[in-house]
């Protein structure tokens, strides 16, 4: 655990890599459930619940913090690129649709900025 602590910010930033890789697979297993029987589903949904817990457990023992973004703002301290911003201007009020990839942060540090998509505030009001 000490030696993790103590990692070069190259192997922090791999072990960052392998958290996002991870999330990305759990929410692919996520949409794999719904096409599933029910019990399967369930089953299927429950372990990712868990494995979900593990990893937020595992990267917080190494002060690592997975963050998602769905529903919040997109502003300007946002740690995460939005990977259809041209589509927007500068002036209107975005929020985040979707969440591609999470940020993982480290005391406060930046160690691999976030992927999402962002929509107009005003449109998903609409929407609903």
């Amino acid at each position: 655990m000490v030696e993790l602590m103590d990692s070069s910010k190259g192997e922090m930033e791999q072990i960052a890599r392998l958290c996002v890789e991870y999330w990305k697979l759990a929410r692919a297993s996520l949409r794999v459930a719904g096409q599933l029987p029910e019990k399967d589903a369930k089953r299927l949904v429950a372990q990712v619940k868990f494995s979900d817990l593990q990893l937020s457990t595992i990267a917080g023992q190494m002060g690592l913090n997975v963050v998602s973004f769905d529903g919040e703002s997109f502003t300007a301290g946002v740690p995460a690129s939005a990977d259809n911003g041209e589509d927007y201007g500068e002036d209107d009020d975005l929020v985040v649709i979707r969440t591609i990839e999470p940020a993982i942060v480290r005391d406060m540090k930046v160690i691999h900025k976030g992927r999402v998509l962002v929509g107009r505030r005003n449109d998903e009001v609409q929407e609903e």
